[in-house]
């Protein structure tokens, strides 16, 4: 009688621990090179990563700047990140370490989707294209506004395909690179 709890146990716990060792993942190792690894597999960025935890600030504003739309949050007094992965229903949550994106070493991962925040409903721009949204509000502010138009032509090129993406991204107005820089 003993064994059938067992047997349960396994079975219910095995696929999780399958899924995660299926990436090859490993503590410590470069989170740049793991995530080769992981989009070679069939995994992409959770398209609503960071929609529930607000601005990007940060290591999260230069991760997604430079094409890591996966990132769901860094903390601001240590240089940790979670970075969120789907690949159909099931997740891949990585825990990262490191200031710069080349320095960034997995700490631990997980096969838990994130929490979904309440103004999740319906569908939301992904995480590159609401930054961009976030990032032209904010350049003229933080005196960042000099490469915002190659990240918007970046953009378009990725999306050109995609219509609604495409009709969100052409209402964008972007600040004026030369006004900006006379203020």
């Amino acid at each position: 009688m003993k064994t059938i709890p067992i047997v349960i146990a396994m079975l219910v716990g095995f696929p999780s621990i399958a899924l995660a060792n299926s990436t090859v993942l490993q503590v410590r190792e470069s989170f740049v090179k793991a995530r080769v690894r992981l989009i070679a597999a069939g995994w992409h960025a959770d398209p609503n990563a960071h929609l529930a935890s607000g601005e990007y600030m940060g290591l999260d504003r230069i991760l997604v700047q430079n094409g890591y739309p996966e990132i769901d949050y860094c903390s601001v007094d240590k240089s940790l990140c979670v970075l969120q992965y789907i690949k159909g229903d099931q997740c891949i949550r990585i825990h990262t370490q490191g200031e710069e994106i080349r320095s960034m070493k997995i700490e631990m991962w997980s096969n838990d989707c994130r929490d979904r925040g309440a103004d999740e409903q319906g569908q939301k721009p992904p995480a590159d294209v609401r930054y961009l949204a976030q990032w032209k509000n904010d350049c003229e502010n933080y005196g960042q506004c000099r490469g915002i138009n190659a990240y918007f032509l970046k953009l378009k090129k990725k999306y050109r395909r995609d219509h609604e993406i495409m009709t969100i991204l052409n209402a964008e107005k972007l600040p004026d690179q030369a006004e900006s820089k006379m203020k």
